[in-house]
């Protein structure tokens, strides 16, 4: 199938211009605003402050960085070059988290989602640019998306043992607490993240590459082992359901197909595969 470079510099300039522009300004109207909810309003979630205050300017620079290499992608487009849709994914896989993210706190102070006019543009983006740009099949762009929503929870999973962390701080007890848990599994959460974050590239991008599947399988592993323990602990701490689960439970149905190589050829396929 005959790549549309029209429609790939058409949405790589508007992906560029959300996420750079977009993302700083976005970032400028709700930093300090967004601080100033977290300190003030009664149903906002005790110790976001932190998270808003750190993560959330890490969340600003995807962004950007993400709407930045849109624009590299629309040049490319427009002289038909064959990494453009190389880079647009990666700008856009960026973007996507920049744009989730910040719409969990917004939404615990009661307040309007903004970050969303970046994740759902990019949304659209994503589907678009992988199959009506590249002509992949669509089991496999889903199989890349549900990837992608992994690759999501797993970073919220690391923010938010972030979060558990200053809430309960280390104790110079003799006794285990369960400040360690978040400790231990903060950072690779994050690695599991990262994980399913490059599979979700190689699975539309390499997906005649072994070395993807064996990324998935242990991206879904980590996932696994570091997600289920900080959710019980979370559950246990304040009583009820924990978001955390979702990464985790997402990741043990996610892992049967990377695990089992026919069923992995059955969901990543090359967009040779297409029937016309």
């Amino acid at each position: 199938m005959e790549r549309n470079q029209l429609l790939g510099f058409v949405l790589s300039l508007i992906g560029a211009v959300i996420g750079m522009l977009g993302g700083m300004v976005i970032f400028v109207l709700t930093y300090e605003p967004y601080i100033w909810w977290e300190a003030n309003s009664p149903i906002a979630e005790e110790g976001c402050k932190v998270i808003i205050e750190e993560i959330l300017p890490i969340i600003s620079d995807l962004s950007i960085i993400g709407g930045l290499l849109f624009a590299v992608s629309a040049y490319g487009f427009y002289t038909e070059e064959e990494w453009s849709v190389s880079v647009a994914i990666v700008g856009n896989v960026l973007c996507l988290l920049a744009g989730f993210w910040p719409t969990i706190p917004a939404m615990q102070m009661g307040l309007i989602p903004i970050w969303g006019i970046i994740f759902l543009p990019n949304l659209v983006i994503f589907l678009a640019l992988t199959h009506y740009v590249e002509g992949i099949p669509w089991i496999t762009v889903i199989f890349a998306l549900l990837t992608g929503i992994a690759y999501v929870m797993c970073f919220l999973n690391g923010v938010a043992s972030t979060n558990r962390m200053k809430l309960f701080p280390a104790s110079v007890a003799t006794e285990p607490t369960i400040h360690a848990i978040f400790r231990a599994l903060q950072r690779v959460s994050w690695a599991a993240a990262i994980g399913w974050g490059i599979t979700t590239i190689g699975i539309l991008r390499r997906p005649d590459k072994d070395w993807v599947r064996i990324v998935a399988l242990g991206s879904g592993i980590l996932a696994i082992f570091t997600g289920y323990p900080v959710a019980f602990a979370s559950s246990l701490s304040f009583g009820k359901f924990s978001m955390f689960f979702m990464a985790p439970m997402l990741s043990t149905l996610l892992v049967f197909v990377p695990l089992v190589p026919s069923i992995w050829n059955r969901f990543v396929v090359t967009k040779e595969s297409l029937t016309v």
